[in-house]
């Protein structure tokens, strides 16, 4: 699976590479252009502080985020994008892992356009059901923000979008100490045995926005998702099945969010895992359970407001809720709360958030199962400030 995507990286490399040949170096645009091929990237770190752990109890730490490349093509009705991403968890005795975040060629006419490779996933609120760094609890589940290999057609006019796409897998594992996690977006994964992975997924997505007055829209969505799914160890064939409808909603200064969805793996149990209730999934070169069937709700509220300090200009308040409530009776909800801000100082963009958590692997609760049966613990919080150079 790593073979096909590097091969996938290179063709995409050298496609732009072969762009890039027919024009001028140029840096008129905001960024550096090689013809029509933007290069850009990113260097992000964390300042961090865990009231769960001990090694945080005194100021927290600095840990390095992410550094990432880009390439961007538009070249008259040719469009691609590539995107690579290194992190690390710590600044020493950190944990090294890097993966392909997107990589995709397309066409693009008026109201139209397609797009072959690693992209992102037509799936509820697009691009992202947050407003804050940590996202919503859909993307912990491979359902917001997720990226696949496969063919996307969108169309949009007169308030309306639609967007079909056709996944042959996911957008596979690459360089880290796990065996199946490498990789940005959350899928199922073959690690410790498992041996479940996506296949054949299709997804449908609709929306209409009502423009109010220049300033006021409100865009109402519909989205389902439906594929396979394939044991390694028993060479059985199940299914996995999403659906979602949302709001987003823009009012001013406002920014609205809501979101409802309901998934389900329908599979039968690994003899590795030995259980139907739970599915193993992985992303950040790590794997952990979540429920094979939940519901999550989500809402989010954000205001943007002009301030004078120095070189901010403006700066946007939020809150982000969600909570997973899952179909086995006896699994534990999960909730997760942030609450922040984030602007803009010139090339540098940061959130300041305080994200709690309960039966969240991410925020304190217990890592292999918090999304699955979770546990008795209560709410954990970290206070965490990305700060992020893009160029």
């Amino acid at each position: 699976m790593l073979n096909s995507k590097l091969k996938l990286a290179v063709l995409l490399c050298l496609f732009t590479a072969v762009f890039a040949a027919n024009g001028d170096d140029s840096q008129e645009k905001d960024g550096l252009y090689v013809g029509p091929l933007r290069v850009g990237g990113a260097f992000r770190l964390n300042y961090v502080y865990k009231d769960w752990d001990e090694t945080y109890k005194d100021l927290g730490e600095f840990a390095f985020d992410t550094a990432r490349i880009n390439l961007d093509l538009e070249d008259e009705n040719v469009i691609g994008s590539f995107e690579y991403r290194f992190y690390r968890d710590k600044f020493s005795d950190g944990h090294d892992y890097n993966m392909l975040h997107h990589g995709w060629l397309g066409w693009q006419e008026e109201y139209w356009n397609i797009k072959l490779g690693v992209h992102r996933v037509p799936f509820g609120i697009l691009p992202y059901a947050s407003h804050n760094w940590f996202f919503q609890l859909p993307y912990y589940v491979g359902l917001e923000d997720d990226y696949d290999l496969g063919a996307k057609y969108e169309t949009w006019k007169d308030g309306w979008n639609f967007q079909a796409a056709y996944y042959v897998s996911d957008e596979g594992s690459w360089n880290g100490d796990s065996e199946d996690s490498a990789r940005y977006s959350y899928d199922l994964v073959k690690e410790n045995g498992a041996g479940n992975e996506e296949q054949n997924q299709g997804n449908l997505r609709l929306t209409h926005t009502w423009q109010h007055s220049e300033d006021c829209s409100t865009e109402l969505g519909g989205s389902l998702q439906a594929g396979g799914v394939h044991n390694d160890n028993t060479d059985d064939h199940g299914t996995h099945y999403a659906a979602a409808v949302h709001l987003n909603g823009n009012y001013g200064r406002w920014n609205t969010m809501l979101e409802a969805l309901y998934y389900k793996y329908d599979v039968d149990g690994d003899p590795v895992l030995d259980d139907k209730d739970y599915v193993l999934v992985g992303a950040y070169d790590y794997p952990y359970q979540i429920a094979a069937e939940a519901a999550i709700y989500s809402a989010g509220v954000s205001y943007t407001f002009p301030v004078n300090l120095g070189p901010v200009k403006s700066m946007t308040l939020y809150n982000d809720f969600s909570i997973m409530t899952k179909s086995k009776s006896d699994f534990s909800d999960t909730l997760q709360n942030v609450v922040g801000c984030s602007f803009a100082v010139n090339k540098f963009f940061v959130y300041v958030d305080v994200a709690s958590g309960k039966n969240n692997p991410w925020l304190g609760g217990p890592w292999n199962n918090g999304l699955s049966n979770g546990g008795k613990k209560g709410w954990s919080t970290r206070f965490n400030v990305n700060i992020g150079y893009y160029f």
